[in-house]
């Protein structure tokens, strides 16, 4: 079944404050009603599933919102942010998700479904913040096809090394509550998804990304942000943030040793 689900959560300190010390030392110290960075609402809202509404890789099996699905395989695709106005520390607000859209179709490794989640932070008449999140489920992997990093950009002013370890990832699941097997069990990784390693979250890849973004910016407001996944990250793998200003914003990515973008990103600044 599938359908709409509530949840009510309060802006506290000490999430942002755990994701700053391990994440963003160079963030403002989180303050009672202070704006809490663009991007850094998904610490909250924290999903409440027993171990019974998994799937067997520890990603929903039943929320009330994406159907079952016969595909063993789940996969962050992508998000699209808008942001409405500020959330503030302290602030108490409902999110709303709901299934936008659902698509079955095939591909050149067999059968995937990708599905579209609405989001909505805030009163649904006057949200915070709207995001469109995409995930991609998937048949068993096949090691002969890995995923291609895409062609590399024609040139970036901005760069940064992503240097992360075991307990980044530890961190960020234990953060968001994220029990996907593919990001701490290295065996069902390789054995199982077929992987040569564990996967950097996705939605931590799209913060990392923003957060890049808005420092390299000096502080602009983001009005809107979209990210697409094309390749995984491994844990262990050189990787480096890049980026360029454009006019209202900025095109963003994620490379891998040889320039190959593995998640590419836009955001658009309103001031």
């Amino acid at each position: 079944m599938t359908g709409t689900t509530t949840r009510t959560d309060t802006i506290r300190l000490w999430p942002a404050r755990a994701y700053r010390d391990t994440f963003a030392p160079d963030a403002p110290a989180p303050v009672e009603g202070a704006e809490l960075p663009p991007g850094w609402h998904g610490l909250y809202f924290l999903p409440d599933l027993g171990l019974d509404a998994l799937r067997p890789d520890g990603t929903p099996a039943r929320d009330g919102v994406v159907p079952g699905i016969d595909l063993p395989r789940r996969l962050f695709a992508g998000e699209e942010m808008t942001f409405h106005r500020p959330i503030r520390y302290g602030d108490t607000l409902d999110l709303t998700v709901s299934l936008d859209r659902m698509e079955d179709k095939h591909g050149r490794s067999g059968r995937l479904v990708f599905v579209t989640i609405a989001k909505t932070f805030g009163p649904v008449g006057d949200p915070a913040v709207t995001v469109r999140q995409h995930d991609v489920f998937l048949g068993p992997a096949d090691p002969a096809r890995p995923a291609r990093p895409q062609p590399g950009p024609d040139g970036h002013a901005w760069e940064q090394p992503l240097d992360l370890g075991p307990i980044h990832l530890f961190r960020y699941s234990a953060l968001t509550y994220n029990s996907h097997l593919i990001h701490y069990n290295d065996p069902w990784a390789r054995e199982v998804e077929g992987q040569p390693g564990l996967l950097v979250h996705g939605p931590l890849t799209s913060m990392l990304l923003l957060d890049f973004a808005v420092r390299r910016s000096g502080g602009r407001t983001p009005a809107a942000y979209s990210m697409r996944a094309v390749a995984p990250v491994y844990l262990g793998a050189p990787v480096r943030l890049a980026g360029r200003p454009e006019p209202g914003g900025a095109r963003l990515w994620v490379l891998d040793e040889s320039g190959g973008v593995l998640v590419s990103a836009d955001v658009r600044f309103s001031r």
